[in-house]
C-alpha cells in the first residue's frame, strides 16, 4: 500500500510540475541589432473595461546567448482607437501606435484569445 501511495505522490508531482512551467518563447528576431526577443509568458496580464482593454508583458533581449535586458510592455486600445505600446525603456510622455506585423502583439493576442484586425496599416 505504501509503494501504490507512493507511486500516486510521483506521478501526481511530476504531472503539476509540468504544467507549472514558465516559458520564454523565441518571438522575434530584429537584425539590425542582432537581438532575439522572448516573450515571458508568464508574464502576460490583461484587463478590460467598458473604456479601455491592455496587457502587459515582459520580454528578454537576448544577444550572442546572453541576456541583454529585460523590457516590460504595455499594450492599450481605448473605445475604437487603433492599439498602442508603451515599454519601460521610453520616457512614459507618450505611447506609439503598434504597426503590423508585430509577431510580439501577435504572441500575446493570440495566448489570450482576443481577436484583432488589422485595417489601414493599424491593428483595430
Amino acid at each position: 500500500m505504501k509503494k501504490f501511495f507512493f507511486a500516486l505522490m510521483f506521478v501526481a508531482t511530476l504531472t503539476l510540475a509540468n504544467t507549472c512551467v514558465a516559458k520564454d518563447i523565441w518571438v522575434t528576431h530584429w537584425n539590425h541589432e542582432n537581438i532575439d526577443i522572448y516573450a515571458m509568458d508568464d508574464t502576460i496580464t490583461s484587463s478590460t473595461s467598458n473604456t479601455e482593454k491592455y496587457f502587459k508583458v515582459s520580454t528578454k533581449f537576448i544577444q550572442n546567448g546572453q541576456l541583454q535586458k529585460v523590457v516590460n510592455w504595455t499594450f492599450s486600445k481605448y473605445h475604437s482607437d487603433m492599439w498602442r505600446y508603451e515599454t519601460s525603456t521610453m520616457d512614459g510622455t507618450h505611447t506609439t501606435v503598434v504597426i503590423p506585423r508585430s509577431p510580439l502583439f501577435e504572441f500575446c493576442m493570440n495566448k489570450l484569445d482576443w481577436s484583432y484586425q488589422i485595417k489601414d496599416n493599424y491593428y483595430y
